[in-house]
């Protein structure tokens, strides 16, 4: 009897782990393709971090879910008939519908390395 309360507690605790893992890593792809497909096309792309995928607190409908990512895109400067490379580092916050399709991003910081 022990054993049986005991599966029923964990095995849904273990579902809902590996629905949010899944989820995760859904939008973890989902915001790299964006990233390279329609903000950044001509820079070198570098996942820093990502947070934590969460429901916001917002009353908007459309918005099932957001994350907060950091990365770092280096693209050619030419001054003169110099070229340098310039790194920069963005946080920016994405946010998707429920069938984990970007929405929209924000860009709440960036900074030059």
């Amino acid at each position: 009897m022990k054993k049986l309360l005991f599966l029923a507690i964990v095995i849904p605790a273990f579902a809902s782990a590996q629905y949010k893992r899944s989820a995760t890593e859904l939008a973890k792809e989902n915001v790299q393709e964006y990233v390279t497909g329609k903000l950044f096309r001509n820079g070198s792309y570098q996942p820093v971090s990502y947070g934590e995928l969460t429901t916001p607190r917002e009353n908007d409908p459309s918005i099932a879910w957001f994350i907060e990512h950091k990365f770092a895109i280096t693209e050619m400067k030419t001054t003169g008939v110099k070229k340098d490379s310039v790194q920069k580092i963005y946080r920016l916050l994405f946010y998707f519908d429920d069938k984990m399709n970007v929405l929209k991003a924000e860009s709440f910081f960036s900074s030059n390395l």
